[in-house]
């Protein structure tokens, strides 16, 4: 396939995703009207037509261009994502230009002292973060007060989220184009995936997106009724559009919220606690679901290796997290019945522990604490213990994932334990229900070994890039952290991202969202293929 002819491939199935992306846009327009929120819905009307458009036209003048090799597929998602972030931040660019000052002022809460939040996206890189943040299912915003918005664009941003969270090849292939073969494979596993449900990739398709919109449905349902119960005076309306934006930031492990600091908006430990399994539901991958709703056995979920791990992390790194917060939020005892002082520092401690910890490991990213005021040793202890590998493979989480250091850590144990072995012993490795022989289970621990090894590459290349304009309030400490929530997509904040900081700083985490919920092959695939011709 010549240049030309492979161009025309990938022109044709990116316009083919800009389709779907214009055409999801007209969500956020009936949201808008239904708020009366006229410029909000314009815009979202506006950026649709130019989005279904241009996607459109690709499509149409590459219409009978072959089918995408493996490369190219790759190509496909690794430009597909970045256009889809382009045209993505389209309503937040026009909204902010087309809103009436007064519109924008009532936006924002009675006797609050700032502006809409609207108003940064006047600068298109804000705007570009925003989205890429968005679909990347990150939660690193530009939207300092999130509020201050308006509801269509609060919709707008949890169902970025939502769509990314799944797929948006994937969302393409179960609905617009069902390519035969090795081109519907490759397409499929250009965004990371490898799982197969069905015999079919495009029956594959359907069923993660059946799973995904089911569990979605059900912890809108359980979030609704959860807060319903603990916070009966919050509003009916309120409780209805926090618990579906949620939903989707949740079962997406995106981390945007509609309130104003995250989930600390709500000002409740009852309401933190709420929401804790809202963001457990999105670590747990795809086909265990599946597994679950196919064989009608529970147990799918407790034989799953990447499963047990994540729970046994949750018990360790929330000890350990508490530990070191216990530490920072100690206080002198000055009065007052004796130990008093001491058990309020403890709980503290444990609530921040707690919901950290596993916001930060399910790659969630809602925030209910001043993450930017602990100590050293608590935030390398979240990063190291948590962000770095984040969720399960087959979730919608970002890191280097469980079943990579899962299959790293037996492999490890495998080759010391072979050095053990008679000379012609069977040295088969086993991995959850799978035992793969000697060649294969090299293969593996090699693939493995691969990811972790680039991951960590990127990760320390955007570490120097970062301290080099990183203003000098910051610690070390909090620039790997923001480098590792960005590349992690996980989405809390040490404090550094926001629209005052450095133009390079926000360039790169754009380049690390992208590149990290791709996982880093695709993006290469595609510099590397710009070199080849």
């Amino acid at each position: 396939m010549n240049f030309l002819t492979a161009s025309k491939t990938v022109i044709r199935d990116i316009g083919g995703l800009q389709v779907l992306i214009g055409g999801s846009m007209l969500v956020p327009v009936l949201v808008s009207l239904l708020y009366q929120e006229w410029y909000s819905g314009l815009s979202f009307l506006i950026a649709a037509g130019i989005t279904a458009f241009v996607g459109g036209l690709a499509y149409k003048l590459c219409e009978d261009a072959p089918e995408p090799k493996r490369h190219h597929a790759m190509i496909v998602a690794a430009l597909g994502w970045a256009a889809t972030a382009f045209f993505g931040a389209l309503p937040f660019v026009i909204a902010a230009y087309i809103t009436p000052p007064a519109v924008l002022e009532s936006f924002v809460p009675a006797g609050a002292g700032y502006q809409s939040s609207l108003l940064y996206f006047q600068n298109p890189l804000h705007a570009f973060f925003e989205s890429m943040s968005g679909y990347t299912t990150t939660g690193l915003t530009m939207s300092v007060r999130e509020p201050s918005v308006g509801r269509g664009f609060l919709w707008y941003r949890s169902q970025m989220q939502w769509i990314g969270g799944a797929g948006m090849i994937v969302l393409s292939l179960a609905i617009l184009r069902q390519p035969h073969g090795t081109a519907g494979i490759s397409l499929y596993q250009s965004e990371a995936r490898n799982e197969k449900l069905r015999p079919s990739i495009a029956g594959t398709a359907r069923a993660i997106w059946k799973v995904y919109v089911g569990i979605t449905a059900l912890v809108a349902v359980y979030l609704a009724t959860a807060t319903f119960l603990v916070a009966p005076n919050y509003g009916i309306e309120p409780t209805i559009f926090d618990a579906v934006n949620h939903a989707m930031t949740g079962q997406s492990t995106g981390g945007f919220s509609t309130l104003d600091d995250s989930i600390a908006g709500y000002g409740s430990y009852a309401m933190e606690l709420v929401h804790i399994p809202a963001m457990i539901t999105g670590a747990i991958s795809i086909p265990v679901y599946y597994g679950v709703l196919s064989k009608r056995d529970i147990r799918e979920f407790t034989s799953d290796p990447q499963v047990r791990t994540m729970f046994g992390l949750f018990v360790v790194g929330v000890i350990g997290l508490t530990a070191f917060l216990a530490r920072w939020v100690g206080v002198p005892y000055n009065g007052g019945p004796v130990g008093y002082v001491g058990r309020v520092v403890t709980s503290q401690a444990f609530r921040d522990g707690l919901f950290q910890f596993i916001s930060a490991s399910s790659t969630t990213g809602w925030q209910t604490s001043a993450i930017g005021d602990w100590n050293s040793g608590a935030v390398m202890f979240i990063v190291l213990g948590a962000m770095l590998f984040g969720g399960s493979a087959g979730a919608t989480v970002g890191g280097i994932k469980i079943l990579r250091g899962y299959i790293i850590g037996r492999g490890i144990n495998w080759e010391v334990s072979r050095v053990f072995l008679p000379e012609h012993a069977i040295d088969d490795l086993r991995i959850g229900q799978q035992v793969f022989k000697a060649d294969e289970a090299n293969d593996e621990i090699r693939a493995a070994a691969t990811f972790a090894f680039a991951y960590l590459v990127l990760l320390g290349l955007s570490l120097f890039v970062l301290l080099a304009v990183l203003p000098q309030e910051f610690t070390l400490a909090d620039a790997i952290f923001e480098v590792a929530t960005a590349q992690g997509t996980v989405g809390l904040s040490s404090g550094i991202t926001g629209p005052g900081m450095p133009v390079v700083a926000e360039i790169l985490f754009i380049v690390q969202m992208w590149m990290g919920r791709l996982e880093i092959i695709p993006v290469l695939v595609m510099i590397n293929s710009i070199f080849r011709r």
